[in-house]
């Protein structure tokens, strides 16, 4: 048994030493809080949602703890797209394609939840003349599978996540099976960007103001929104998993599947500063009421 766990130990060493060499390689950006200016912050262009994907859970207490306990709850899963002069940045990729018109769905827990999805990512895109290969950078929320299903599709561009959320998929398992089996989905839906950079922190994408990653962590460790300036709509603010509800985020309700609580309000905190801060708009990426009435591409935001 003792040399058992002593190889076991020396398996867990080993992963956590290889993480630690590929995240020492991998350029950094960003340090602390790039946040813009609003009265000098330049603007992107526009603004699509495109969509990524709707699903049932079975369990709405598992979004709101202590209540709806065995209710069904529908969530919209939501991608965007931003022009930014001659650049074009994705925010999330979504359900993976492959799910497409299938009526089993597809899904990242089988015994809670299962997503559908009614349009590809490619697809839609399309209508719009940008092919997957225009987009030059991929920023992503988080790892969760709905999150970053079609990451194949981008294989050149340059994906921007918080150092924190890589390293922890690829650290060793935690207590929580659901979390667990989500780290593992990860891992293997993310494989091995060509050109990954790791974020430290707030940073400001393309150096103007017009698009900043946030971190606010809690939902996963690494966990981010997006900030984007407007020239008419003004600051609105992608809300990743910050909040999968309006009714969550404006009584600091905390999933049981995030990883902190405390961290978890701390951040619904941060993006109220920020809405107050910018009078920014908060586009709740699940909640399904709300997207509903947003615009969806072709149409857009600017």
């Amino acid at each position: 048994m003792l040399a058992m766990m002593r190889q076991m130990n020396g398996a867990v060493l080993l992963v956590v030493v290889a993480v630690a060499l590929v995240m020492a390689r991998v350029p950094r950006a960003g340090a602390g809080s790039q946040l813009p200016d609003a009265a000098t912050a330049r603007t992107a262009d526009k603004l699509f949602r495109l969509d990524c994907g709707r699903s049932l859970a079975n369990d709405a207490s598992v979004w709101t703890p202590g209540q709806n306990v065995g209710r069904s709850v529908e969530f919209s899963s939501t991608c965007w797209l931003i022009k930014h002069g001659g650049e074009w940045l994705v925010w999330d990729t979504g359900v993976p394609e492959a799910a497409h018109d299938d009526p089993k769905g597809w899904s990242t827990l089988p015994g809670l939840i299962v997503y559908h999805l009614d349009k590809t990512l490619t697809d839609q895109l399309a209508e719009i003349g940008v092919a997957p290969s225009d987009v030059t950078r991929v920023a992503i929320s988080h790892t969760h599978g709905d999150h970053i299903g079609n990451m194949g599709l981008f294989p050149n561009a340059t994906l921007l996540m918080q150092r924190a959320e890589y390293g922890w998929i690829n650290s060793p398992d935690g207590p929580n099976d659901n979390v667990n089996q989500l780290m593992a989905l990860a891992r293997k839906l993310l494989g091995r960007p060509r050109n990954l950079r790791l974020v430290d922190g707030d940073l400001d994408v393309f150096g103007d103001g017009s698009v900043t990653l946030v971190s606010t962590p809690g939902h996963t460790p690494g966990h981010q929104s997006l900030l984007v300036h407007l020239n008419k709509s003004g600051f609105i603010i992608l809300s990743g998993d910050v909040a999968h509800l309006e009714e969550n985020f404006r009584n600091d309700i905390v999933p049981s599947l995030n990883t902190d609580r405390a961290e978890s309000i701390a951040s619904m905190e941060r993006i109220k500063q920020l809405i107050a801060t910018y009078n920014a708009t908060l586009f709740i990426n699940h909640d399904k009421a709300q997207s509903d009435q947003l615009k969806l591409l072709p149409a857009f935001y600017d």
